[in-house]
């Protein structure tokens, strides 16, 4: 007899195999985590006032990709992948592996975007740019928006055997990294819903972002306290390929131009 209680059977979604893969590839990357706060008082503010302006929303995930692109081509080590024993590729453009939320038979799924090129964009490109692939038309068998779907549907029906030899043949090749994945990965967790605290991300790019929740907190300002928007960013990198010196640098460079609003005017 039963006594589980009532239930249901539902397919396993295929798409999923793809985040099993990421998770089990990440593992093999030496990342260490690095957990942190930044006032986004001065850039959610411009944000909220370019949309009263002009009646068009600016993505807060965008911005801060931008952001994020800028100071890695100011400190470009942190997205270098090893080739080989003895080189190291840096690469020029940023490349930012984002995720958009799309909705598919009644239930809403993340799926990977890769935006070439962040760096070299503005903050309205780039949100141009993810709005046109929210409204990409997918099916459940996609895997990466834009991606050719016929490699998807193959992917996802190869054992898990070889779809991580795959990944690792992948993951030996610098070019077919940032061609496959990007060199940084851009996740915005606290986005989705009530959420209050940090989500740190899992995966075999050399720098990973999570962006956790915003939440009202009292800051100091020119030495005065005030009640300001304070937004829980997680990232880890690659502690083969960089120490922690110049992380810390970027970071400071980071909360710099978050903190100023950067690139929201323009």
């Amino acid at each position: 007899m039963n006594n589980t209680g009532n239930y249901r059977k539902i397919p396993f979604p295929d798409n999923r195999n793809l985040v099993i893969d990421v998770v089990t590839l990440g593992k093999l990357k030496h990342h260490t985590p690095i957990l942190f706060e930044v006032d986004v008082t001065r850039g959610r503010d411009l944000i909220r006032k370019y949309k009263q302006q002009t009646g068009i929303p600016i993505s807060f995930s965008g911005w801060m990709a931008k952001c994020i692109a800028m100071a890695v081509s100011e400190h470009p080590y942190l997205q270098a992948l090893k080739w080989g024993k003895r080189t190291l590729i840096l690469f020029e453009e940023v490349d930012i592996l984002v995720t958009v939320q799309k909705q598919m038979e009644n239930s809403e799924i993340p799926l990977p975007y890769i935006i070439r090129k962040a760096n070299l964009k503005t903050v309205h490109e780039i949100n141009d740019e993810i709005r046109s692939a929210q409204e990409q038309n997918v099916s459940t068998s996609d895997m990466v928006l834009g991606n050719n779907p016929w490699f998807s549907k193959i992917y996802q029906r190869l054992p898990k055997f070889f779809r991580l030899s795959f990944g690792r043949l992948v993951l030996n090749n610098p070019f077919q990294v940032k061609q496959n994945s990007g060199t940084i990965g851009l996740s915005s967790v606290g986005m989705i819903g009530n959420f209050n605290g940090w989500a740190i991300p899992e995966g075999p790019l050399p720098l990973q972002f999570g962006l956790g929740s915003i939440s009202k907190k009292p800051w100091v300002v020119h030495d005065k306290i005030e009640i300001r928007e304070i937004l829980n960013i997680a990232f880890v990198f690659d502690h083969d390929i960089v120490d922690g010196a110049p992380v810390i640098r970027f970071t400071a460079r980071l909360t710099e131009l978050i903190q100023n609003g950067e690139y929201l005017d323009s």
